[in-house]
C-alpha cells in the first residue's frame, strides 16, 4: 500500500484538484492522509467530505505548526510501505502511484521522479524517457545534488531536495526515526531527504513527470522572510552534526561548503538588504558582521572561487571583504533579477 500524505492549511480553491488527482489514478492500493494544520478557511469541511465518501482517506486535524509539524503527523500515522508527500495546491499524474506499486521496484529504497509546470490547463509534454539505477557507492552521486543541484539529464526536472515526486520506504523512516525538523522555516526538505538518503542503500529515477504545480497568488515565494539568517544557521549545524554522525562529511566536505555559501548570499538577497527590509542601514551591517565571525560562514569562504556561478563568487569576495555598500548594491541587483525571473 501506498501512504499519501497531505498537509493542508488554507488551501480550499486548489484542495478538490489535488484530492481528485489521486483518486483518479489508475493504482487503487493507497490510503491519504490530510493533516489539517489549523486552517481557517473552508478546507476543514472539505476534508471530512472526502473523508466520508471513501473510507481510504483519513484526516487530522492540529493547531497550526506549520508543515513539518503536520508532516511528522502523517508519518506517525500511515500504515503503508511507501510514503509519498503531495502539497495540497499541487497534484499528480494518474499514473504516479501506479508507478511505485511496480513489482521491479519493490526492492528499492527510494523512487525519484520529475516534476511539470501546471500552465493554463496543460498538464502533458513529450518528455525523452530515462530510467536509471543508484545502488552502493553510487548513491552518492543522488547525495551530492541534494547539496549542489544538478539534473541528472540535461532535459531532466528531478527535485534533489523536495520531498515530493518520489517514494521513499516507510521502513526506513521507521528504522532511523527520520522527520522533519519543526524549528526550521526554510531547508527542513533538505535535511529530511539528506538523512533518508544516507540511510537508503538503493534508487530508481524515471525521468517521468508525475508531479505538477503552479504558482499562484498564495504560494511560498522568495520574498522577504524575516528569520532566514537565524533559521540557516541553525540549518546549517544541524547538516553537519548528522554528516558527520554519518562519517560523510570528510566526503562531501567541498559540496557541504558550498552549500553553506548559497545559503549565505539567500540571507543577504532575501533578508538582509532586501528592499522590503524594515530595519535600518546600520542594523544590516551589524547582521553582516555577525555572519562573518560566524565559523561555518568563515570556513566556507575559503571555498569561494571552487564553487558557483560567477556572480555568487563576486557577491561573496566583497562580503568577504566586510565592503557592506558593494555588498547591499550587488544584493538589490540580485533581488531585482530573481523578481523578474519569478524566483
Amino acid at each position: 500500500m501506498i501512504s499519501i500524505i497531505i498537509p493542508v492549511y488554507n488551501t480550499e480553491q486548489y484542495l478538490h484538484r489535488c484530492i481528485n488527482s489521486i483518486l483518479d489514478s489508475s493504482c487503487g492500493d493507497f490510503e491519504i492522509i490530510l493533516v489539517n494544520d489549523g486552517s481557517t478557511d473552508n478546507s476543514p469541511a472539505i476534508c471530512e467530505e472526502y473523508s466520508r465518501q471513501d473510507s481510504r482517506i483519513k484526516v487530522i486535524h492540529q493547531e497550526n505548526r506549520g508543515v513539518s509539524s503536520a508532516r511528522n503527523h502523517g508519518l506517525d500515522h500511515c500504515q503503508g510501505e511507501w510514503v509519498v508527500f503531495v502539497d495540497s495546491d499541487d497534484f499528480i499524474s494518474r499514473d504516479f502511484l501506479n508507478l511505485i506499486a511496480r513489482e521491479a521496484y519493490q526492492n528499492q529504497d527510494l523512487l525519484l521522479f520529475d516534476f511539470a509546470k501546471f500552465i493554463a490547463g496543460h498538464v502533458s509534454a513529450d518528455y525523452p524517457v530515462h530510467t536509471v539505477s543508484f545502488s552502493g557507492d553510487n548513491m552518492l552521486r543522488l547525495i551530492r545534488r541534494i547539496l549542489m543541484p544538478r539534473p541528472l539529464y540535461a532535459d531532466g526536472s528531478a527535485d534533489f531536495r523536495s520531498p515530493c515526486a518520489r517514494a521513499y520506504k516507510k521502513s526506513i523512516i521507521d528504522r532511523y526515526s527520520i522527520r522533519f525538523s519543526p524549528g526550521l522555516i526554510v531547508g527542513e526538505d533538505l535535511l529530511f531527504n539528506m538523512e533518508y538518503q544516507l540511510r537508503a542503500r538503493s534508487c530508481v529515477y524515471t525521468s517521468v513527470p508525475v508531479y505538477f504545480y503552479d504558482i499562484h497568488e498564495g504560494s511560498a515565494t522568495h520574498g522577504f522572510r524575516s528569520g532566514l539568517l537565524k533559521n540557516h544557521a541553525r540549518l546549517q549545524r544541524q547538516l553537519k552534526k548528522l554528516l558527520e554522525q554519518c562519517r560523510m562529511f570528510p566526503v562531501l566536505e567541498n559540496e557541504y561548503y558550498s552549500y553553506c555559501l548559497e545559503n549565505l548570499t539567500y540571507v543577504l538577497i532575501w533578508e538582509v538588504f532586501n528592499p522590503s527590509s524594515p530595519w535600518p542601514y546600520r542594523t544590516k551591517c551589524r547582521m553582516c558582521a555577525r555572519m562573518r565571525k560566524n565559523p561555518i560562514y568563515t570556513k566556507a569562504l575559503k571555498y569561494n572561487w571552487k564553487n558557483g556561478i560567477l556572480p555568487r563568487k563576486i557577491l561573496v569576495f566583497f562580503f568577504r571583504l566586510s565592503c557592506w555598500p558593494i555588498t547591499d548594491l550587488i544584493c538589490r541587483a540580485s533581488y531585482m533579477h530573481l523578481k523578474g525571473n519569478d524566483f
